[in-house]
């Protein structure tokens, strides 16, 4: 059996790959960060060395001691909880895709090594200085600004909240106190097109967005434009680009991932980002990748593993 933690909203991507799982014969169980919070009665319980969920509601018991693999998709969108760390622990001896301590990681820190891979990455800043920013400005010329880690939503109902990338000019920049939180800043590279890269053990899986035909998606693609969709198209990288990406990615010990880069209007490929749980069925459909059934047949690899230790 399979076990996949996951989120029950905004997550489709679990569904498909546990539909691949039952199709190619294997079981699989889901459990979402949310149904520990409240939605359902769950305990865990461990006693003699056997660890078991129990679903009071319905009054189910799950053995989770049937595992042979872990599947890390997400867990808490707003948050994190203790409970996958007591999962994590429970099930260290078992094959994970993905993990839950590799999930978020520095973004400063994966874009030195980056540079010390011999990719090509943006001049970074994080202040709390407007005079800094300032100066920053006055060698970089244009910035924009981006979260620090990983972003969020902010749900309220049935109204979702997110954080973009955002083009500050010299009036924003003006209006900031002289002191403020920690933040991100970078320079604003000219773009002919962006890619988002979906990593899986050991293969990249690229896609082309042309965002800069639409003003609605120029500086960020994630602000969609429902009506007039960008275009996306399969991608392949550049052979020396994938093997210093290979580097990147065993050094920060992913087996999964998506990546963003941009290209430049000259044919620069420059990387921006990791997100080790991101989005993967962006780039699966357009593409005809089928990432949902690869990903099915690599816990089936794995659970098989796990059966045998």
């Amino acid at each position: 059996m399979i076990l996949i933690l996951s989120q029950s909203s905004l997550e489709p991507t679990t569904e498909e790959v546990m539909d691949w799982v039952e199709a190619l014969g294997g079981r699989c169980v889901r459990l979402n960060g949310d149904d520990i919070e409240g939605r359902s009665e769950v305990r865990i319980e461990i006693a003699g060395g056997r660890l078991a969920l129990r679903f009071e509601s319905s009054g189910v018991e799950l053995p989770l001691e049937e595992a042979g693999a872990v599947w890390f998709r997400r867990w808490l969108y707003e948050r994190r909880h203790e409970t996958v760390d007591l999962l994590a622990d429970s099930f260290e001896h078992l094959p994970w895709l993905s993990h839950p301590r590799r999930s978020n990681l520095n973004k400063l820190a994966v874009l030195r090594r980056a540079a010390r891979e011999g990719i090509a990455t943006p001049a970074t800043l994080v202040t709390t200085e407007r005079e800094a920013l300032r100066r920053f400005c006055a060698e970089h010329g244009a910035v924009i600004t981006k979260p620090i880690g990983e972003v969020e939503a902010f749900i309220a109902g049935e109204v979702s909240h997110f954080l973009y990338t955002t083009p500050l000019g010299p009036a924003e920049i003006a209006a900031l106190p002289e002191r403020f939180a920690p933040s991100l800043f970078q320079e604003q590279i000219a773009k002919a097109y962006e890619l988002r890269v979906f990593y899986l053990d050991g293969e990249f899986h690229a896609m082309a967005i042309f965002s800069q035909n639409d003003p609605q998606t120029r500086a960020d693609f994630r602000q969609y434009n429902r009506e007039r969709p960008n275009r996306n198209v399969p991608y392949r990288l550049r052979p020396d680009l994938t093997e210093r990406l290979l580097g990147l990615m065993a050094g920060l010990e992913l087996e999964t991932g998506s990546l963003d880069l941009l290209v430049t209007p000259d044919g620069r490929e420059v990387f921006l980002e990791i997100n080790p749980v991101g989005q993967l069925g962006m780039v699966s459909h357009p593409c005809n990748y089928q990432l949902e059934r690869r990903i099915a047949q690599l816990l089936l690899r794995k659970e098989d593993h796990g059966r045998r230790l």
